[in-house]
């Protein structure tokens, strides 16, 4: 059990990331069209590779956008230096 736990807490060596946000990236990938997509849309379609609900997903893809690392925003993704919480997911794009 703490192998399992430990394989999706620590983001991997090779690239830095976790399954969820390596998920997310695949799913946005397979989804590019030049266009941004509602973060409700991008969770839907990404709990097809993550069967762990929705709000794991948006509160892991809020977070990347968050960091400014390879994602676009658009809408209230939130504060993380004041604390405040972003936005609904079927409010913001990325």
């Amino acid at each position: 059990a703490s192998y399992v736990i430990l394989d999706r807490a620590i983001p991997h060596v090779i690239d830095g990331l976790k399954p969820v946000q390596r998920r997310i990236l695949h799913t946005l990938w397979s989804m590019d069209d030049g266009k941004l997509h509602k973060v409700a849309n991008v969770a839907g379609q990404t709990m097809a590779y993550h069967p762990h609900g929705d709000a794991p997903i948006t509160e892991a893809l809020v977070n990347m956008a968050n960091r400014g690392y390879l994602l676009d925003q658009q809408g209230n993704f939130g504060n993380i230096f004041t604390g405040d919480p972003a936005a609904a997911a079927r409010y913001i794009e990325t």
